[in-house]
């Protein structure tokens, strides 16, 4: 299939509508007039605007939704063969595709830029997305997550140009068809993938190989910060001559000085290796993490041409993405944070900002783990991540399909995580119960931290409210 086969489709069915990522591909479509439909588990904030756009949701996986006239299904890689609608496909020969074949397909109409990373993708997609839409470039933008400028998770410009966030959970960034693309940190994450079969040397040579595939005329930006980036930079740099290093504390091509962290957001300069500067950056988000993902979007402006001023007004631009640090709630002075983060180092660092913005203050944390195979594989990660908050409310696992695994239970990080020396650890038995646990922990100036990537989102727009009537 080709790009033209697909503008042909009289219907397109997603199994997985509802996720980040595959409901990007579907605006996509549609605004390319292609006719879509999905199902889901549930609905979700995203639902409404499918609906709105002329896409069906159907709300469970059944037979009866793959209409006659579906000529193509996508799915995404965590859907089992016995899915009742990829059997309906199998028996009326309807061709099915994954969704990173899918933007594959897409991506080879344009010149694709693609963030991969255990962490930090859908931040530095983002920016990139900005610096490219302020810079002048019109370029389509395909995301994990809603870009507050755009107010949606997709964009369809009319430039040459294609910003992707690419997905290592299933190995699928490596055959995107990437002209440049980025590697924001590498850790072990999505080693239940039967490709990588556990091992995390089988991951990091995914990587490897992503960077190797791009071309000469391309640039691929890599964070030396992360030490497993650094020795993909150190084997290929001599082959490669197209690796762009950047950096928050080592000589790099590209560094950020002078950070400072204010109620405003964060401030930095940029000094590249051959002298450079860029002074006085500024961006209403906070933390380190999210200067070290700036650091990508200045690197490809600059290898773009984008002027300076161009450049520091896109970054000063970016409000952020959802579910990224994002503002729910307040109540009595306490604000209410909503947070995807669900690896350790994610947690940590979202953390350290909060702390930063919080100071004497308290960082109520509610977290709620995501999959029993993640929380076995990083269970001493997790469990040291909470340095910086004052409590931890641990929720039960959100097994995501996975059957409970011996020693990764929530009872088990409850004791991993007092066992690191943390005097205030909650285990949630219920989530009805969040409110009239958060309530005595609280005073104004505080900050409650919600952090998963499952249905703590729900409970953390529900919490303001909730705590007005308990």
């Amino acid at each position: 299939m080709n790009f033209q086969d697909l503008k042909k489709q009289s219907k397109v069915h997603f199994i997985g509508l509802g996720g980040i990522g595959m409901s990007a591909l579907a605006f996509v479509l549609r605004e390319l007039n292609i006719p879509v439909q999905g199902s889901d588990l549930s609905e979700n904030y995203l639902t409404p605007k499918l609906r709105d756009k002329g896409a069906e949701y159907f709300v469970g996986h059944k037979r009866e939704n793959i209409s006659d006239d579906v000529s193509l299904i996508v799915q995404t890689s965590i859907i089992k063969s016995e899915n009742p609608e990829i059997l309906v496909a199998q028996e009326r020969n309807i061709p099915v595709i994954t969704r990173a074949q899918l933007l594959g397909l897409i991506m080879k109409e344009y010149k694709g830029i693609t963030i991969a990373g255990t962490h930090g993708k859908t931040s530095t997609t983002g920016m990139v997305s900005l610096m490219l839409e302020i810079g002048g470039f019109d370029p389509t933008v395909i995301n994990g997550g809603v870009i507050h400028y755009f107010g949606s998770n997709s964009k369809i410009g009319k430039g040459e140009y294609l910003v992707a966030e690419s997905d290592e959970s299933d190995a699928s960034f490596v055959e995107l068809p990437s002209f440049i693309g980025a590697v924001t940190n590498i850790e072990p994450e999505h080693l239940e993938f039967s490709g990588y079969a556990g091992s995390f040397e089988k991951q990091k040579d995914c990587f490897e190989r992503y960077v190797k595939q791009i071309p000469n005329e391309g640039i691929c930006v890599l964070c030396i910060d992360s030490p497993e980036v650094e020795k993909i930079y150190e084997k290929l740099k001599s082959e490669k001559k197209n690796l762009i290093t950047y950096s928050i504390s080592k000589k790099a091509d590209l560094m950020a000085k002078n950070i400072k962290m204010e109620v405003s957001g964060i401030k930095f300069d940029v000094e590249f290796k051959d002298a450079r500067e860029i002074k006085d950056i500024q961006m209403p988000i906070y933390g380190e993490h999210n200067v070290s993902n700036a650091l990508v979007a200045v690197a490809i402006g600059d290898f773009l041409g984008i002027k300076e001023e161009k450049m520091k007004e896109a970054l000063h631009t970016f409000n952020g993405v959802k579910r990224r640090f994002t503002k729910v709630g307040e109540y009595e002075g306490v604000a209410i944070i909503d947070d995807y983060g669900h690896h350790p180092t994610e947690i940590a660092a979202t953390l350290k900002a909060a702390r930063s913005l919080a100071g004497k203050h308290k960082i109520i944390c509610v977290f709620q783990p995501h999959k029993y195979s993640r929380v076995h594989d990083l269970f001493n990660e997790f469990c040291g991540a909470f340095s910086d908050a004052n409590c931890v409310i641990v929720a039960d696992v959100y097994s995501a399909g996975q059957a409970p695994i011996i020693g990764a239970t929530q009872d088990d990080l409850v004791a991993g995580i007092s066992k690191t020396g943390h005097k205030n650890v909650i285990k949630l038995t219920s989530e009805k119960d969040l409110a009239k646990i958060v309530k005595p922990q609280i005073s104004s100036g505080d900050i409650i931290f919600c952090t998963g990537a499952g249905t703590v989102t729900y409970w953390a727009a529900a919490l303001e409210d909730q705590l007005k009537i308990v």
